[in-house]
């Protein structure tokens, strides 16, 4: 799993922080007496943007100003359906079709373990696979952790699993790209024998996120009880967004619907 800060906005040169103070200082009318250059060029210590994001919480519509864009990269689908239920936000998706990359690199993987030279052919591609995992299961040993390591290329594996677990899954999911391959072998079409590739394939996304709804979504999903997948990608998304508002974590912490 890749996660990056790739852009945020800020105030000219400024502090993006500033953003959110400024938003305070209109709401309760300030700016009009002062004016916006004062509050622009005005400078504040740490302590003064802890208290002021702080206590912004009060009024979370000005937290909506600051906003945060993430490239992401090498979750599940699994992961992605749950991260684009959060409405407040705006995505932009690896199209399904481009999946096909990953799959590719899962092949590659498996040619390079059984030292085959890897030729374009989807019918070689299911009958390597189908070769692959009938040796690994007459080996067993460390042919499992290969097995784990090819499919690892195209599909995410929960780390919670044990390693005859992992073993199993990700049989199934180099089982599944075999048959992805026969289908297109007999000249089904793409995007018909995509039906049968698992949530589990990976993906890439960029999400444009504000403040306020980040911190909603820190909110329900660093919870323990949500998926160990989306926790520890919104996690990432917390310590990136942590290198611009530093009080991000107490603000988390003191943030109520």
């Amino acid at each position: 799993m890749k996660v990056k800060l790739i852009a945020w906005n800020k105030l000219g040169e400024d502090n993006s922080r500033k953003i959110v103070i400024l938003a305070v200082k209109v709401s309760c009318g300030k700016v009009r007496e002062k004016g916006i250059d004062y509050y622009i060029e005005r400078n504040y210590s740490d302590e003064d943007y802890r208290k002021w994001l702080i206590d912004a919480l009060k009024y979370p519509s000005v937290l909506e100003h600051l906003v945060f864009t993430f490239y992401i990269e090498g979750i599940s689908r699994v992961c992605s359906h749950q991260l684009v239920r959060h409405r407040l936000a705006s995505y932009t998706q690896e199209s399904q079709r481009y999946s096909e990359s990953y799959m590719k690199k899962a092949v590659e993987k498996v040619a390079h373990i059984c030292s085959k030279k890897l030729e374009e052919n989807y019918d070689y591609y299911s009958r390597l696979i189908e070769e692959f995992l009938k040796i690994a299961e007459e080996k067993q040993g460390e042919y499992r952790n290969l097995v784990i390591a090819a499919a690892q290329e195209a599909f995410v594996i929960p780390w919670s699993l044990s390693l005859k677990e992992k073993y199993c899954l990700a049989r199934s999911y180099l089982e599944s790209l075999a048959e992805y391959y026969r289908l297109l072998a007999k000249g089904v079409r793409k995007e018909d024998a995509r039906f049968i590739i698992p949530q589990a394939i990976k993906t890439a996304l960029i999400m444009t996120v504000n403040l306020r709804e980040l911190l909603h979504i820190a909110k329900l999903r660093l919870s323990n009880t949500a998926q160990w997948e989306i926790r520890e990608l919104v996690k990432r998304m917390v310590e990136e967004a942590s290198k611009i508002v530093p009080e991000i974590t107490n603000l988390i912490k003191s943030y109520r619907e």
